[in-house]
């Protein structure tokens, strides 16, 4: 089980990603009813919730892959609700899915490319038949292996996706983001699957890079300890409503989350 260590929350008075009053209606179902959360640089933003709550919309409103029917997206400031998914990447708004999105024809370096030049704004079909390696520029493999030895992936940089684990699978994901340089990184239950080991070596790959990055991170997970580990704050949906939000120690002795996830006397017990 992940230790659960207070970390000290940063301060700042820039907010990266803001959404303010989001709601979403699925024919007669409300997914998100009303739901307002925010996202610092440096920090890891955990979004919580029995399943169903919503936090997969919440994060699908947040990269613009799903419009709200009331409510504002802004990223540093800048208002991008109702725009195409695109705008949002070119914001620099990255984000992983619950399933490793990569190509079965690529290797490690070469989707890492393949981020490099999607962030310049070229063509990803034309992106994907040119990655491979005689059309690489020395300047794209530099980057692409200066970032994958900061990431502990240099040993796979030649394999593709059928060859790694899914736990090294999750980590591409996590490169290619970071290879968008994004200002804003969406996190869709990252370590569903991953051992021990695999959970703990994502969290500190995660933190560092929020950190060192000023990446503000947003983390959906069922993993309450790694949450609460490693989160500067921590916002709590049920039913698609906003029940609590908080530092970790805030969340831990919050009632109405304790009612969400019945069974323990203490989150995170």
């Amino acid at each position: 089980m992940t230790a659960v260590q207070e970390r000290p929350e940063i301060v700042t008075q820039e907010v990266a990603l803001k959404l303010e009053g989001v709601t979403v209606q699925f024919g007669g179902v409300r997914a998100l009813d009303d739901v307002s959360m925010q996202a610092y640089p440096g920090e890891v933003t955990g979004l919580i919730g029995p399943n169903g709550a919503g936090k997969s919309t919440l994060l699908a409103v947040a990269s613009g892959l799903q419009p709200p029917v009331k409510g504002e997206v802004f990223l540093e400031g800048a208002r991008l609700t109702g725009r195409a998914p695109q705008a949002f990447a070119k914001a620099r708004m990255a984000r992983t899915f619950q399933s490793p999105q990569l190509v079965k024809d690529l290797d490690v370096r070469q989707h890492l490319v393949l981020a490099f030049r999607v962030r310049t704004g070229r063509s990803l079909l034309s992106d994907i038949k040119s990655a491979f390696g005689p059309k690489m520029t020395k300047d794209e493999r530099e980057r692409a292996d200066l970032l994958l030895g900061s990431l502990g992936l240099s040993d796979v940089a030649h394999l593709g996706p059928a060859e790694l684990p899914l736990g090294t699978r999750r980590l591409v994901g996590v490169a290619q983001c970071v290879g968008m340089d994004p200002k804003v990184l969406l996190l869709d239950e990252p370590t569903a699957g991953l051992n021990q080991r695999e959970t703990d070596r994502f969290a500190e790959l995660v933190t560092t890079l929020s950190r060192e990055r000023g990446i503000a991170t947003v983390l959906v997970e069922h993993d309450i300890d790694l949450v609460l580990s490693i989160s500067a704050r921590i916002f709590v949906l049920d039913f698609g409503k906003l029940i609590a939000s908080g530092t970790p120690s805030e969340i831990r002795k919050n009632k109405a989350v304790q009612a969400a996830y019945i069974g323990s006397t203490e989150v995170g017990a």
